[in-house]
């Protein structure tokens, strides 16, 4: 038996943080949307062995994966003992603040208890996706949501309207770590998530309004050591998108409001050396629909 899922990116509408936990971790509220950015993974039964291979050679395949310790994780908790093969192909770039590894993660768990045939509830699932990382619960669910905690507790919103957004990629990734080793209290002028939080409950939120409603806390901290980013967000600005950086970097995406500024925007960005990709806002998650409470 081989199963072939679809794992997507996401960008962060809004991020902030509320403060410092005893753990070291950070509280935060977050509204996340997956975007139709996708890894590839396909995976099969073998007798006892984890064997994980990847299209991008920087890219681990051992125990330090997070896909290799999702398997392991798994097979711990449903009490498995039959191995895994895993291909995965990575088209959404490492250490660029769209959440790659943790929703490759998420599709590892839907993927194995299909093979295993094992009637697991999502809430079981979520159990074991927040003790591997803060993002993977919300790739359970996927679409829009609100995010806090350090980002595992999820709750869903109203879907957007497919929005036109493109990703920008300065070609480097920035270790989220130390983004928030450098955060200090008190922050000023705390960004209140309520405004964007009504305009999705509303079913108004668009291009017009995300200008004044999006919003990324993470920004003042990155930006100071990478002004590339800076410029991301200047070239965006000036083709007509509103533009934010999402999650811990390095990745800057861009909201535009018509298909006829397609063309505009590829040209704009065609003199930089950037890696660029012309996605949607969807809440298509391959496996979300396969995954409910029993």
């Amino acid at each position: 038996m081989k199963i072939n899922l679809k794992a997507p990116a996401k960008i962060n509408l809004f991020l902030e943080i509320k403060n410092k936990r005893h753990d070291g971790y950070h509280n935060l509220e977050s509204i996340m949307q997956t975007v139709s950015l996708y890894d590839e993974l396909s995976f099969e039964l073998t007798n006892k062995d984890i064997s994980l291979e990847c299209n991008n050679k920087n890219l681990a395949c051992d125990g330090t994966n997070i896909v290799y310790k999702t398997i392991t994780a798994a097979k711990t908790h449903f009490n498995i003992d039959s191995g895994v093969k895993i291909y995965l192909k990575k088209e959404i770039p490492m250490g660029a603040g769209l959440g790659g590894g943790s929703s490759d993660a998420a599709a590892t768990l839907e993927a194995l208890v299909k093979l295993w045939n094992i009637k697991a509830a999502k809430s079981e699932l979520e159990q074991i996706a927040a003790t591997l990382g803060a993002d993977i619960p919300f790739f359970l669910t996927g679409g829009t949501a609100l995010c806090e905690g350090i980002g595992e507790i999820v709750t869903p919103l109203k879907k957007i309207d497919n929005l036109n957004v493109v990703l920008v990629n300065p070609g480097f990734g920035i270790p989220t770590a130390g983004v928030y080793k450098k955060i200090q209290f008190p922050l000023t002028n705390q960004a209140r998530i309520h405004t964007i939080k009504s305009l999705i409950c509303d079913g108004s939120f668009n291009m017009q309004n995300a200008f004044n409603s999006c919003f990324n806390r993470l920004e003042e901290f990155v930006f100071p050591d990478y002004p590339e980013i800076i410029k991301i967000r200047s070239v965006l600005n000036e083709l007509g998108c509103v533009s934010l950086m999402s999650g811990s970097g390095a990745t800057v995406f861009g909201i535009f409001d018509s298909d006829t500024k397609i063309e505009a925007i590829k040209f704009g960005l065609n003199k930089y050396n950037w890696k660029t990709w012309l996605v949607s806002t969807t809440d298509d998650v391959s496996f979300k629909t396969q995954l409910s409470d029993i």
